[in-house]
């Protein structure tokens, strides 16, 4: 019975540690939490989809990371100067960011980026995938 006990008390231990050592990671040396990487393997999926000037990469990455609100400002002031595909694969982003918060909204997004990508799109293996979540 101790031996169970002993092998019960080391496996508490090493989960411990591996518990702290996770939320450790999660924050930097003043406490505050570090910033999540943000999922851009969607856009980096579609390689001739055109690229954007430095800065508005810049800018878009730090919407992304802020949240929709940010995203929706984004692209009412770039929306109109991003070429297709391109200004659709955002769209798409900013769509699946607002699916909890604002599901209509983000169907009526989708389908108007859906409506401009025909079947020879860069995008349409994306939007393929995305028309279950959507419709």
């Amino acid at each position: 019975m101790s031996k169970v006990l002993l092998i019960l008390l080391i496996a508490v231990v090493v989960f411990g540690v591996y518990r702290i050592a996770q939320l450790y990671n999660k924050v930097d040396e003043k406490g505050n939490p570090r910033p999540q990487p943000v999922a851009t393997a969607a856009v980096d999926a579609q390689p001739d989809l055109p690229q954007l000037a430095p800065a508005f990469e810049a800018s878009l990455a730090q919407a992304k990371a802020t949240g929709v609100a940010a995203m929706q400002d984004w692209i009412n002031q770039y929306g109109a100067r991003i070429q297709e595909p391109r200004k659709s694969a955002i769209e798409l982003d900013y769509a699946q960011m607002l699916v909890l918060s604002n599901p209509a909204e983000a169907r009526r997004i989708f389908l108007a980026v859906k409506a401009r990508n025909g079947p020879n799109s860069p995008l349409a293996s994306r939007i393929k995938t995305l028309t279950r979540t959507f419709e």
